[in-house]
């Protein structure tokens, strides 16, 4: 499936490059990577890189890269999320979009999943569901419901927040798939071409999370990330 990843960022910068259209990305520094309110980084600093291409009639494709650490014995491995999508903006501002993403894991195969997308955006404000067939090797199907809010403090200071819900529609609940909510407010401030946050994240309830090849708890956590954008 690595494969796929590679032939992905190749189309686009070959689409991009034929159409002269928006090719933009970021490369990040963080403490952690808190992914959904548990660590896939075993609260460990991590590098990741974004790439994403938006065409002018509303399809946008992307390609995220992260380090990640399954276990606290582990040597460090990686993930790779590739993602699809399009959107349309309604004459009231509102703003439509439907997609789909695929999570790759190459040193730990029994993670990989796809999901679907869809979601509502307008201003500061968003709100997307998310349905996988068989989520970060549980087994299970799940939908994951988030919304999230950005207000402008000042000229160059944010402040975002952030609500998820994970649920597990067909009732394969147990100690390790057990509904959970995350939570996360944070701060964040624009220079140039930089961008720095720091976030705090609650996750209920918090529990040992064991499956395959990882392993880690969920817990609270404060978060700091640099950015470059280019």
């Amino acid at each position: 499936m690595l494969k796929y990843c590679v032939i992905l960022v190749i189309s686009i910068f070959a689409i991009a490059g034929k159409a002269c259209a928006q090719v933009s990305g970021s490369i990040t520094l963080a403490s952690d990577y808190s992914y959904r309110g548990v660590s896939l980084s075993n609260e460990r600093p991590v590098a990741q890189l974004n790439l994403v291409y938006d065409a002018p009639d509303g399809w946008y494709a992307g390609a995220f890269g992260s380090k990640v650490k399954l276990t606290s014995s582990d040597s460090n491995g990686e993930q790779i999320l590739l993602y699809s999508g399009f959107s349309r903006r309604l004459r009231s501002g509102l703003i439509w979009e439907a997609g789909a993403t695929a999570a790759l894991f190459p040193k730990a195969n029994d993670l990989n999943y796809g999901e679907v997308f869809a979601g509502l955006m307008f201003d500061n404000l968003s709100a997307r569901i998310y349905y996988s067939p068989n989520y970060i090797g549980l087994n299970s199907k799940t939908l994951y419901m988030e919304a999230n809010a950005d207000y402008q403090l000042q000229e160059h200071l944010d402040l975002f927040s952030h609500i998820g819900w994970l649920v597990y529609p067909d009732g394969k609940v147990g100690r390790v798939n057990r509904n959970r909510v995350d939570l996360r407010v944070g701060v964040g401030s624009n220079f140039s071409s930089w961008k720095l946050q720091l976030a705090y994240s609650i996750t209920r309830p918090q529990y040992s999370y064991k499956t395959g090849k990882y392993q880690n708890n969920s817990r609270n956590s404060l978060v700091f990330s640099a950015s470059y954008l280019f």
